[in-house]
Order: C-alpha cells, then structure tokens, then sequence
C-alpha cells in the first residue's frame, strides 16, 4: 500500500520531482538502515535482548497497529529523524534500541510516501536475507529474534519459525526475480481471466462460458479479502506484532493477514477446476506456488498465506454458487437434443480437436 502511495506521488510531482521524492528516499532508507544497525551493535548478550524485547512491549502495549499508523501518518517529522530522535531521548541502550523499532515499525505501516524506504531499510538492517552486515548486527539480530521468539504465543512462534524457514532457504537472483515476477502478474487474479481468454481463442472445450463464471468469482473473492477482510484484522491487530514481525524479518508492511495474492490465486485456481477438473492439481499447484513466494520472499507468514487460499476459494465458491443461474427447461431440451444417439455429447470439429487438452 505504501509503495502504491509513493508511486502514484512521484507521478503526480512529475519526473522532476519523482527524481527528487526518490533521491529523499534513498536517503531516509539509508540513515534508518544505520540507525537500526548501529542499535542492533548494542544487543551484545541474551539478557540485553530480553531486556529490549521487554521494553518493547510496553512502548507498544494498548496499541493497535492503525492507531499507531494514523499518528505516524500525521507526524511532520522525516522517519529517519523520527527513529534518531527516539533512541537519542531513551535512557538507556536497550531503551534506546526498543524505542528505534517501534518508532520504525509505526513508520512503516503508515500511509507516507516514505513508508516504502523504512520498509526496505528494515529488512536490510534486520531481514533473513538482508544485505551484507558485521558479525555484531548479526548477533544482535539472533539474540533480539530469540527472545521475541520466547515470548510469543505457541502458534504465534510456530508461524514465526515456518516463516524463518523458507525464507532462509538459498535467494540467488534469478530465483527471486522470477518469484516477484510471478508475484505481480497473479495481483488481482486477472492471470487467470487471462488464460481463461486465450484458452477460449484456441476453442479449448469448455472454456467458452468460462469467463463469465470465473470473472465474477475472482474479483469478488479478491476484493473480499484485499478489503473487508484486511481492514477488519488491520484495525484489530495490536501494534506489538508488527514489531514483531520487524524483528523476525517479515516486512513489516500493513495490510498482511491475510495474503491478498495467495487469496486470488486459490480463488482463480478453485474455479478454473470446476471447468477442467482433471487438470486441478495443476492449477492448484501453480496457486500454492504463488504462496510460496509470498513467504520466501518475505512478505507473508505461512498463517497469512493458508488463511488467504482458504478464503480466496471459499468465497469464490460463494460468489458462483450465488451468481449461477440453473438451465430453463427450454435450455435442458436444447441440451437433450445436442446428445448423440448414446447419450454422449455431440461434438463439433473443432472441439474434436482440443478434447484432448481435458484429458
């Protein structure tokens, strides 16, 4: 969302001023990026840890993480002058360190143009896969993420730890550029509408009232989840664990229970199914591929994904059950009369041709 703010800003401004927004962008990542650093430095042992996770919680303790974005959103003050004057009026090391993350954490989910810099400044200070760091910001990110791990909930800590998992697994760059490709071309669901449409241009059985099923049922279950079901977890969710996924090296982006992408994919894949059953775990596993990358690439908990392709085919079930019409009689007659002699269906050249593609 943040991203969609600071683009659509830059276009309005001009490419004078989109250069200028993001010269001031790279600027503000940068001096955040060092201030988490040089904060991390001063988690030397177990005990400071526990002691900045301990001072975090109470920063962060009666908030919810749209309260916390609005007041960030109204500050007048730059993030990386926000974040530096926070740790700087703390009394202590690790207060100063615990002031840093939630001041950075509320920055990141509020709705400025420069929310998208603290996002990426954060995952390189304290992401899985940041950049290259010194041995004492890695031992204060181990230490700090160890303790946040020891006081979550089990499930909470077991998402966490899934989460670890698959987004330690090896980033080389053409792994992670066609997973963000995939990524952006499954946005919305139209991917599918997409295929559907080329499939209906290669006359692929069934696939000729295929758009006007699935089209309502994948923007419906897509602008279910990405709105309602967003805002409805967003206004809930307690400031405190978007702190925590800063620390755990989630992006600690708004708007992430639960995944919007997985939810259109599941969505598209539920229904495409309906139409060419036999190739559902094909589609299903193009879906759950889509998932996949939202938590190897670190947007996304495993939690945030399941609950989206549950939704994502709940609902578009939903939408078709409700949208479809049952055949008239005179339908019913007209479809008695396309069956052959044995009751199979009547084929037409051309769908002689592409029968084969269902089997």
């Amino acid at each position: 969302m943040g991203t969609d703010v600071a683009w659509a800003g830059q276009l309005w401004a001009g490419p004078g001023r989109g250069q200028e927004m993001g010269a001031e962008s790279e600027e503000s990542e940068a001096r955040v990026e060092r201030l988490l650093r040089s904060e991390l430095e001063q988690v030397d042992s177990p005990a400071a840890a526990e002691a900045v996770v301990e001072r975090v919680e109470r920063l962060a303790a009666g908030q919810t993480e749209a309260e916390r974005a609005e007041r960030a959103a109204q500050a007048s003050t730059p993030a990386a002058v926000a974040v530096e004057q926070a740790a700087a009026a703390a009394p202590t090391p690790t207060a100063a360190a615990a002031a840093a993350l939630t001041t950075a954490a509320g920055r990141a989910v509020a709705a400025t143009p420069e929310a998208p810099a603290v996002v990426a400044a954060a995952q390189h200070a304290l992401g899985v896969t940041g950049a290259p760091t010194t041995p004492a910001v890695r031992r204060g990110r181990r230490y700090l993420r160890e303790a946040m791990l020891r006081r979550m909930g089990r499930l909470q800590a077991l998402d966490a730890c899934l989460f670890l998992a698959v987004n330690a697994l090896p980033h080389p760059g053409w792994a992670n550029g066609v997973l963000y490709g995939g990524s952006a071309l499954a946005t919305g669901g139209w991917i599918w509408v997409l295929g559907v449409l080329v499939a209906r241009r290669w006359g692929v059985r069934g696939s000729h009232g295929a758009v006007r099923l699935l089209l309502p049922s994948v923007v419906g279950a897509t602008w279910l989840v990405e709105h309602p079901v967003k805002e409805l977890f967003r206004r809930q969710r307690p400031f405190i664990d978007i702190v925590r996924a800063l620390v755990v090296g989630k992006k600690p982006g708004s708007w992430s229970f639960p995944s919007g992408h997985t939810a259109s994919s599941f969505a598209g894949a539920w229904m495409v199914s309906t139409i060419w059953p036999r190739r559902a775990p094909l589609f299903f596993s193009l879906a759950a591929t889509v998932g996949f990358s939202r938590v190897y690439l670190g947007a996304h908990y495993p939690g945030d994904v399941a609950s989206g392709a549950v939704l994502g085919a709940l609902f578009a079930e939903l939408i078709r059950r409700a949208t479809s019409r049952p055949a008239s009689p005179t339908a019913r007659r007209r479809g008695a009369r396309s069956r052959g002699a044995c009751g199979s269906p009547a084929r037409t050249g051309r769908a002689t041709r592409r029968a084969a593609w269902r089997r």
